[in-house]
């Protein structure tokens, strides 16, 4: 860029004299040339003339930096050595400063001299005998190393190292711009908070590095869903925040998060292996909602859990009552973890029909909390807040462990043939297998896996381990096929007997099952509920049946409650059946004397095909 301005002030008409500083630096022996010659930094003198600058003298990195040759440089103007209008703008400002009394300046430009790097650029006057000023000198000390680093620290500061996406901090910051502009302009904005369904087990069984792929991966197919005006972060963990500006229908978020559940639960490639994770969705939109950016995130964190609750893979849209479910919610932890110190937890156990013998051959052991205040609590209302907060795995060891102990004190009574099974947790599994993967232990408050505390429990108990069953469900098995089956072979080799829990609900092929070293499959309530009625559900037992009989398993139905369900079963060669028609869950004390007597007593509800009395879950 071209600069005839002459600094104000210093109006000269003709070529000044050299100054001291230019005859010093032609002499090679002088101090000041030994310097010039060999600083790191790029250092110029410039002649003040009426069309301009001109240089003087330039050192060695200057140009190394600028590729020019000496004669290519001395005596032309600034502008025309230097096309990049960085130092010719610097001068511009130097002219200024240098007639409001500042002796010096120095500026910092993003083009030092061939760009791509950046340099602090230092201006001072040179004034003749006579007090003149008369030439400048100028250096350029590169800062590019430095701006480099602030500028990665600005990133990290404000940006996912993972997944290059806002951070909280960041998120915060546009949100609140967006909302202003949003104000201003009239419209609405859609804050969409978005949590992986059961992430947590994916990072557990396979290691977290895979869990951090799995998040790259999401990250990027939330990016090809939003729109180029939308923000996209992350607030951490598995937790993603989307602000997208929308006009007054709340049908554009609800459009947004429909396309991004769509693309989500597509099967995600990890080291080679698919796997399958959803997302649930919370909505909260401003200014109907909330116009306070904490308030907002809170509110579409608080539908998120609803849309969770709702049973995952879905989106909801905030409303104000939710606020007191969370309360609720928040409660309920609080109390399951005195609970869980206070240990007021109790196993009832259903029992479960040999259909030829007409005998009782196994039981279920059942989870109840038996609330201080309340009457006995179901699992159906408070097992997912366990698996949520982990207490699951403390409760899961007591459940092995007195069920041991009641297997023992059966076996000492006599009731040597009976089997008791137990439910498996996926968190139970997933520690398990996490703990094989990490042999120092990194979980701290899991000293033993899932098979040495089994182990120990048997030991402890003196308890056959063939009379043990553990029960894992389709989904469990599915996770993740290599580490499940290597799992199964070590609770195998234990004894213990495993049994595939709710099947025919999940993804299962007679490929995977011969993998896995099963002794039985537990057919779903939810076939066996509609069999008097429903012929495509009589035909899907029909076919669990057989499979499981073709691959030498055994096979029980559970959630029989009419009498017409039992003899549709048995007439199919079904192998057990446990559930209402039978008998109901009970305390430890009323089963055991039941089952002394053999067989189950076949009361008016089951006589009429009537389901007990007890109108609540029994899982």
């Amino acid at each position: 860029m071209a600069n005839d301005r002459r600094p104000r002030g210093n109006p000269t008409d003709a070529r000044p004299r050299r100054s001291t500083i230019a005859a010093a630096l032609k002499d090679r022996e002088t101090p000041l040339r030994v310097i010039f010659e060999n600083i790191a930094d790029v250092v110029y003198l410039l002649d003040v003339e009426a069309d301009g600058y001109r240089f003087v003298a330039v050192n060695p990195p200057f140009l190394e930096a600028t590729g020019l040759a000496l004669d290519q440089v001395i005596g032309r103007r600034v502008d025309e050595v230097i096309p990049q209008p960085s130092l010719g703008i610097v001068l511009e400002h130097y002219a200024r400063a240098l007639a409001n009394g500042q002796p010096e300046y120095w500026e910092e430009v993003s083009a030092y001299p061939a760009g791509k790097r950046f340099g602090e650029v230092m201006v001072a006057p040179v004034r003749d005998p006579s007090g003149r000023f008369t030439q400048l000198v100028g250096t350029v000390h590169d800062v590019t190393q430095r701006r480099v680093a602030e500028e990665r620290l600005h990133r990290m500061a404000h940006h996912d190292n993972l997944t290059g996406l806002p951070n909280r901090l960041q998120f915060f910051a546009s949100m609140e711009k967006e909302r202003q502009a949003a104000t201003e302009q009239g419209r609405c904005i859609a804050l969409l908070y978005l949590d992986l369904d059961r992430f947590k087990l994916v990072n557990d069984a396979r290691g977290h590095s895979i869990g951090d792929e799995l998040l790259r991966q999401v990250a990027d197919r939330i990016l090809r869903c939003t729109r180029v005006r939308d923000t996209v972060g992350r607030f951490g963990g598995d937790e993603f925040g989307i602000i997208a500006p929308i006009q007054h229908q709340p049908d554009d978020a609800a459009r947004l998060a429909r396309k991004l559940l769509e693309e989500l639960q597509r099967p995600y490639v990890l080291d080679g292996t698919e796997t399958i994770v959803t997302a649930s969705i919370g909505i909260a939109v401003c200014p109907m909602d909330a116009c306070d950016a904490e308030e907002l995130v809170q509110f579409a964190d608080t539908a998120m859990y609803h849309a969770k609750q709702a049973g995952r893979n879905g989106y909801r849209f905030y409303t104000p009552s939710m606020n007191e479910w969370l309360q609720e919610r928040r409660d309920l932890e609080a109390a399951l973890k005195r609970g869980v110190e206070r240990q007021e937890f109790v196993l009832h156990y259903q029992p479960q029909m040999d259909l030829v013998t007409g005998r009782w051959t196994g039981v279920e052991a059942l989870l109840r909390w038996q609330r201080p205040g309340r009457e006995l609590v179901f699992p159906n209302h408070f097992v997912p807040a366990l698996e949520e907060t982990g207490l699951i795995v403390p409760v899961g060891r007591w459940i092995i462990d007195a069920a041991c102990r009641q297997l023992a004190e059966w076996q000492a009574a006599g009731l040597h043939d009976l089997t008791l099974s137990v439910n498996l947790s996926a968190r139970q599994v997933v520690l398990e297998q996490r703990h094989e993967y990490d042999h120092h232990h990194v979980i701290a408050d899991e000293d033993d896996g899932l098979c040495e505390y089994i182990e120990r429990a048997l030991r402890t108990h003196r308890v056959e381990a063939g009379s043990l069953e553990l029960e894992l469900t389709e989904t469990m098995l599915m996770a993740d096929v290599e580490k499940t089956a290597a799992l199964l072979g070590r609770l195998k080799g234990l004894g213990v007997r495993i049994l595939v829990d709710d099947f025919g609900t999940g993804y299962s092929s007679l490929a995977y099952l011969k993998r896995f070293p099963i002794d039985a499959l537990k057919i779903d309530k939810a076939f066996v509920g509609d069999l008097s009625t429903d012929l495509e559900d009589r035909a899907i037992t029909r076919a669990i049946i057989n499979l499981a009989h073709s691959l030498n398993l055994g096979v029980i139905a559970e959630g029989v409650e009419h009498l017409d369900q039992l003899a549709f079963l048995r007439a199919e060669h079904c192998d057990q059946a446990q559930g209402y028609v039978l008998s109901r869950p009970m305390p430890v004390a009323e089963l055991t004397r039941m089952l002394h007597q053999g067989g189950p007593p076949m009361g008016a509800h089951a006589r009429s095909g009537r389901r007990a009395h007890d109108p609540r879950p029994l899982a």
